[in-house]
Order: C-alpha cells, then sequence, then structure tokens
C-alpha cells in the first residue's frame, strides 16, 4: 500500500542547479536517487518532480509507467511512498516488482512523458546529464547506516536571490553507509502541530532542512517560529535507521547571511 503524506508544511534539497541573483527559475525538473552507476541486488529508488514534474511524480504507474529494462527483462517499480513539499517538489520512493540479476545493467524508463520533459541522471565525472543506468553488483545490501554521533544543529542560512530567498537551517550528518545515505526528515510547526515528511539527500556531512531560491521540501510558515526535527536513516538498499530520540527544536533562520555561508 502507499504511504501517503500530504500534510503540507515545511527536501530539500536545492533545485537541480545553482542560481545567481538575477536568476529565473526553471519550470520543471526530475532527479533520482540513487546517484551512483552501481546498484545492489536489493535497490530501492527515490525520483523528485519539482514544479511543473509534480504532475509525473503523482501520475507514476498510471499515466506515466516507470521501469527498469535489461534486454528484454523488464522489472516493474512499485510505488510504497508519495511525499509532499511544501516548496513545489513532491517525490515518490519506489521498490522493484522483484530482485534484481547481478550483473546486468538495466536502464530506467518512465513511458509518456510530456514533450517538455527529460529523465537523465547527472554524472559528477563527465558533468553531463546521461540515461539513467545502473550497473547491479552480485550482494545484498542488509547494514542499516550507523551513526557516529546524534545530529546537532550547525547553523542557519539566509540569503535573497532574484525570484527569492533561500532558507535553511543546518545539521551535522553522522550516518556512515557503505552504500548512498538519504534522510527521512520529519519535521513539526510547534505553533501550528501540523507536520511535513520528506527524504532529504544529504550535502556531505551536512543536512539542510529548508529551500533553495525555486524550490524545497519544508518552508518556514511566516507566522510561526519554533519548529522540531527528527532524521531517519535509510540507504539505498531500504536498509533504515530509525530515530530513537526526543525530536530536536530549533528556530527559523530570520537575519539574513551570506552567499558563502550557504
Amino acid at each position: 500500500m502507499i504511504q501517503l503524506h500530504t500534510r503540507l508544511l515545511p527536501f530539500i534539497t536545492a533545485l537541480f542547479y545553482s542560481f545567481s541573483a538575477n536568476a529565473i527559475c526553471a519550470e520543471n525538473g526530475l532527479r533520482i536517487f540513487p546517484s551512483g552507476a552501481t546498484i545492489k541486488q536489493n535497490s530501492i529508488f527515490v525520483i523528485d518532480g519539482y514544479a511543473q514534474s509534480q504532475k509525473v511524480i503523482l501520475g507514476l504507474n498510471k499515466a506515466y509507467p516507470v521501469y527498469l529494462k535489461s534486454g528484454k527483462q523488464k522489472i516493474k517499480l512499485i510505488i510504497t511512498q508519495i511525499n509532499l513539499g511544501q516548496f513545489r517538489l513532491t517525490q515518490a520512493v519506489l521498490k522493484p516488482e522483484k530482485e534484481l540479476e547481478a550483473g546486468l545493467e538495466y536502464t530506467m524508463y518512465i513511458d509518456h512523458l510530456p514533450e517538455y520533459e527529460s529523465f537523465n541522471k547527472y554524472n559528477k565525472s563527465t558533468n553531463k546529464y546521461e540515461p539513467v543506468v545502473y550497473k547491479v553488483v552480485a550482494e545484498r545490501d542488509t547494514e542499516k547506516p550507523q551513526l557516529a554521533s546524534n545530529p546537532i544543529e550547525i547553523n542557519k542560512t539566509l540569503v535573497f536571490y532574484g525570484c527569492g530567498p533561500s532558507i535553511h537551517v543546518v545539521f551535522s550528518n553522522p550516518a556512515k553507509d557503505n552504500s548512498e545515505i538519504i534522510v527521512q526528515t520529519t519535521v513539526k510547526d510547534l505553533k501550528t502541530g501540523m507536520k511535513t515528511t520528506y527524504y532529504i539527500q544529504p550535502d556531505g556531512d551536512k543536512i539542510k532542512i529548508g529551500h533553495e531560491m525555486c524550490s524545497g521540501a519544508f518552508d518556514f510558515e511566516e507566522d510561526s517560529q519554533n519548529f522540531e526535527v527528527a532524521f531517519e536513516f535509510m540507504d539505498a538498499s531500504g536498509n533504515f535507521t530509525p530515530w530513537t530520540r526526543e525530536p530536536i527544536k530549533f528556530t527559523k533562520p530570520t537575519v539574513q547571511t551570506s552567499d558563502d555561508e550557504e
């Protein structure tokens, strides 16, 4: 059964580009996790849709079938969770309907995409966008992420750009794993009691809660000041380290900072 988080409040994530003060926000974009070239036999996937691409996420396996293909082998991807961000961002968590075969190379497809839409993966080594292709290694990953310490707040950032502010509360990322990690982040507005849950890809040793100029999972309501957050860590095979402490209380940024602090 799909788990649907529809409570809107404050991923994530920086949009998919860097913006100057005069930049104009793009109108669509899809992003895939994991971002590397190899995966384990029991890998899971997370796709984020920005702006107009949010309707693709909500239409997966309805208007837009999503699957992996290797030669004549085709594996459907099952949606296990949909998360709605507050600011122009929506994501789906997907799991293959059967275990992937070691040694094969799979390409991920989304059928019937609108003509303005493209689905690619960014290659850091070539600085190019390429088809979403993964090579499966002969291994099932069953080890959950390990925490070297507890996350703590590091700083707050608030920078104003041409289309609006980039605002974040930055926490340390203590998780270690042999695979890529994504963080299930739940933010609660202590004034309204409302919660939002979204998977955030860490920025190295940092977890950034808030939004960039053009999009993000978490937006702090104008009349609210006090919030709390809980982090649960998941690797690219779906192994999960739950949050066992009280949520961390924090306040939203109110003082402008510089680009260098972002």
